[in-house]
């Protein structure tokens, strides 16, 4: 007898049980052939009760042998279903276990047949809907999609808004048969949010480098004119700082760019860092920056960390020249490196304008700006912040950031206990 294996497909396993069953079914036929034969040449060649006899067990035999046919393709029926059934089930474990939500539908109204649990998170369908119609359980919610499904125009894809807009799923449907229609959902909101963030860097480098080159520019259009000695001069100063500002923009992507870069390979070997003279000449910086118009207080344990210098620092002083951005003159900022119970902490804290709650979750973010007019006018390019969230990446730390509108900000450096070693050197 045939065996269906694991490579056979379903028509193959259905055309050798065919097979099996028209051979059962001839052999039956010519036993009956044979038997009626022997008994016609027995009953001519012997008496008619020998010639009985012989007829008898003819038919006996043919009875046996049907029993034993009739056995076989039962066997055969349950194998087979056997077969299908194990092989529904491996499918749709594997659709259970996929990360796309995937409904199956039967019949023209689109009944539910199966859904899977990510089905459920997200389109809301569960198990408990099987059975329902599916148009019926979204109409409420989804009516546009609802009628797509019924315009059964599948050739492109649906881009689906659930959660209040917060989430974004990219529906395909196919339809394998006229009974059946598969339902696949891919959530794309963090992709969407990536190919936004490109956009937007690519924008704004643009607005940020079109700036300062519009301000050359004129001003170069006007070297050749007759201008007064003090003008010139103011022209050329305003020259230098739009400069300045490009090539602190350049220095920041280029060390952004590092950054990222490092944070895949991460190659470097860190080095044991005095954070205390590394604090104090961050802090001299600031007040420079600052021009003495705050107040500085600095407080630091005689801790060393292990880490990358260059990037430390980086971090540190963008924290202090922020501060120092957004604090109105005569305030105050206090930074202080101290060991805490999981590692040691960094903090600047300032008495500043503030941030407000809804802008803290993507402060972050290259080129976000809670006031651009603001930053633009006080320096900053807007990538301080997502320099330092990359440093800590490296550094195995993490930046909390704590802040009340109108108070002041908190931003903090966390870094953890295997990096944090007491004294200034080892």
């Amino acid at each position: 007898m045939h065996r269906i294996e694991k490579g056979d497909t379903m028509p193959e396993a259905l055309s050798a049980r065919g097979r099996r069953t028209q051979f059962l079914g001839i052999l039956i036929v010519g036993g009956l052939i044979l038997v009626a034969l022997v008994s016609a040449v027995l009953w001519l060649s012997v008496a008619a009760g020998t010639a009985a006899i012989f007829f008898c067990m003819g038919v006996s035999f043919f009875a046996l042998l049907a029993v034993y046919a009739g056995k076989l393709i039962v066997d055969e029926e349950r194998y087979m279903q056997a077969r299908l059934e194990a092989r529904d089930a491996r499918y749709r474990q594997t659709l259970e276990l996929l990360p796309e939500g995937v409904v199956i539908l039967k019949g023209e109204d689109g009944v539910i047949e199966w859904v899977n649990t990510m089905a459920g998170v997200h389109l809301g369908i569960t198990s408990e809907d099987v059975g329902s119609v599916f148009t019926d359980r979204l109409i409420a919610s989804q009516p546009a999609f609802c009628a797509w499904l019924r315009s059964r125009d599948f050739s492109r894809h649906y881009a689906l808004e659930t959660a209040g807009g917060s989430v974004l799923l990219d529906a395909a449907v196919v339809a394998p048969d006229e009974r059946h229609t598969i339902i696949v959902t891919h959530d794309v909101t963090e992709r969407r949010r990536v190919d936004d963030m490109r956009r937007d860097f690519v924008a704004n480098v643009s607005h940020e480098l079109r700036t300062p080159l519009t301000v050359i520019a004129g001003f170069l259009d006007l070297a050749d004119m007759d201008v007064p000695p003090e003008l010139r001069k103011r022209h050329l100063a305003l020259m230098r700082d739009q400069t300045a500002r490009m090539k602190r923009l350049t220095d920041d992507l280029l060390m952004l760019s590092k950054l990222e870069n490092r944070d895949e390979r991460g190659t470097d070997q860190p080095e044991l860092i005095d954070m205390s003279a590394l604090i104090d000449d961050a802090v001299r910086e600031g007040m420079a920056y600052s021009k003495m118009q705050h107040k500085f207080e600095v407080a630091h344990e005689p801790l060393s960390l292990l880490g990358h210098p260059e990037e430390i620092r980086s971090a540190v002083l963008n924290l202090i020249t922020n501060a120092v951005r957004y604090t109105p003159r005569g305030g105050r900022i206090r930074v202080v490196w101290k060991r805490t119970g999981t590692g040691a902490v960094l903090t600047v804290a300032d008495t500043g304008i503030g941030i407000p709650p809804e802008h803290l979750p993507r402060i972050t973010e290259r080129f976000y700006r809670v006031d651009k007019g603001r930053s633009r006018d006080t320096g900053g390019t807007g990538l301080g912040l997502a320099i330092v969230k990359h440093v800590m990446r490296r550094a195995g730390g993490e930046l909390s950031i704590e802040s009340t509108p109108g108070e002041g900000s908190k931003f903090m450096l966390r870094f953890p206990e295997e990096r944090i070693f007491s004294g200034r050197y080892l």
